[in-house]
This record gives structure tokens, sequence and C-alpha cells, in this order.
């Protein structure tokens, strides 16, 4: 099983905004993250969240503080999407700021392709589905994830859910078409990633001016779409509706991962499920 949720540290905080913290699930260049537990606001259902703490030094541009504040309100208000994690508030101008987002007890495409290698065709079809939808679902409320990627594409129990979105803190570009049409090559390079085990670009997310795409061990099903999302030219790239259809004509996203997963990724599922339910004490994921 991966390893990775562990108890709070003496150093760690207690408490974030409204939420007590339970655990550490990871933590990164940008800060910690959390399990926590609470409401969001008052009268509120209490759920449990994923608390990321960010560095203060990230957070010095009141542009950026703005942009991200009002992208997080903008999915919690907009944006009901099972491939989706649900946006749980933010605290930007504390001495401690921090994002939530509804806790998705899964593992990471890049930890289960580490593990285990490619995912089959069937599979990635499904995945590809899943997370078009969820950019479709993003640019509606016009929020560019900017960052997708294997790393925060969670896989579950029920069905994928993207993570982590609008937190490319270093890109001030406001929301538009081309940054959705960045979403787009990005949403390729993770599925080459799951098809193959490798990055298109030798290492470079970025296409070089000359070099294509490297789709070796690819399924040739998945070629042609890929392919375009990887164009150089964003206005060449699909939409993510119109990607969405092409990959999982059959909507086969919206079913149990369990159906169209390999057996060891579910069973590294489910075990990581149970890590969160044992960390919490309590069975909040009821089946």
């Amino acid at each position: 099983m991966i390893q990775g949720m562990t108890g709070l540290r003496s150093t760690d905080p207690q408490q974030l905004g409204p939420y007590r913290l339970h655990g550490v699930l990871g933590s990164g260049r940008m800060g910690t993250v959390y399990l926590g537990r609470g409401a969001p606001q008052r009268g509120a259902r209490k759920q449990l969240v994923a608390v990321r703490t960010l560095r203060r030094e990230l957070l010095r541009d009141r542009p950026l503080r703005a942009r991200l504040r009002q992208e997080m309100q903008a999915v919690a208000m907009g944006v009901r999407s099972a491939y989706v994690a649900d946006s749980a508030g933010c605290e930007l101008d504390s001495d401690q700021p921090w994002i939530a987002g509804a806790f998705v007890p899964g593992v990471s495409l890049e930890a289960l392709v580490a593990l285990y290698g490619p995912l089959p065709e069937h599979a990635v079809r499904a995945l590809g589905g899943a997370l078009a939808r969820a950019l479709t679902a993003l640019h509606a409320v016009q929020v560019s994830h900017r960052d997708l990627g294997a790393h925060n594409v969670l896989l579950t129990n029920d069905t994928p859910r993207v993570v982590d979105y609008g937190l490319a803190l270093g890109r001030m570009s406001g929301p538009g078409t081309d940054e959705q049409a960045d979403d787009v090559f990005d949403l390729g390079a993770t599925l080459v990633f799951a098809s193959s085990g490798h990055r298109p670009f030798a290492g470079n997310m970025l296409p070089m001016a000359r070099e294509d795409p490297d789709l070796t061990g690819v399924p040739d099903g998945l070629c042609p779409a890929l392919f375009a999302c990887l164009h150089k030219t964003p206005e060449s790239r699909p939409s993510p509706k119109v990607l969405a259809h092409a990959l999982d004509l059959a909507d086969t996203a919206e079913q149990p991962a369990g159906e169209w997963l390999p057996e060891p990724c579910v069973l590294e599922i489910r075990a990581m499920t149970e890590a969160a339910r044992r960390l919490t004490s309590r069975r909040l994921f009821g089946r």
C-alpha cells in the first residue's frame, strides 16, 4: 500500500479556519496538506476536507489572492460535477493562508501508474472521459485548472476526481480560451502517461518548436485524440466536451471504478479509504 497518510505532528496546527485537523495527507513546495473535518459555514453539515496550507511568499501579490478567492467561490457556487472535488473555502490573508477542498479518499494516477504500470485502453478512455467532463464543468464557470496532471487526478471507489484547480500560483494570466486550450494540452499529456507510463515530451510538459509528441506505447485507438490534444496550435485542440464524447462514448466514467480499473488499483484505493477511516476513527464514507 502507498504510505503517506499520517497523524498530526507536534509542530502541526490543530485547526485551520472552521476545520479541525486529524492528520497529514502530504506536503510539497506550496505547503502541507491536512485531513480536516468541519463545516465551511455556520449551519452547514460537517464534512471531511483536504486543507492545503500555502506559503505566504507565494501569495504576496494581491491580484493573485483575489483571483484565487474568486475562482474558489465560482467553483463552490457553480460546479456540481462528480469529477471535480468540491471547493470548501479559503483564507488567504491570514498569517497561515490555506485553501480547502472536499477530501477525496483515493490514490493519485501518478502513484498508481508508478506501482502497477500503464492502464489498459478501456480504462484510459473512461479516465479521459471523466477528466474531459471535469474540465467542461470548470470552464463553464470561467475557471482554468492550469496544472492538470497525474499528480492531481485522484482515482476513487466511484469516479475519478480532479483536485488543486487554480493553484498554479505563478501563472497570472486571466481565464480565457488560451488557458482552457492549455488545460486540454495537459489532459492529453496526462492520458499519454496513463496509457504508456512516460511523458510525451522527454521530461518537458511544453512542446518544443519542432518536436512531435512521443506516443510510444499508447494504444493505436487513442493516438488520434491524444495527438489532437497535444497540437502545437491551441486553436486546433478539441474542446473538452468534444473530447469526452470521442474518448468515452459509452459513458463508462459514470460507472464505479471497480468496473473498469485493474484489480490491483482497486485494492490500493480501498486500502487508502480504510486508512482514512482509521485516521478519523469514524465511518464517514458509508457503504
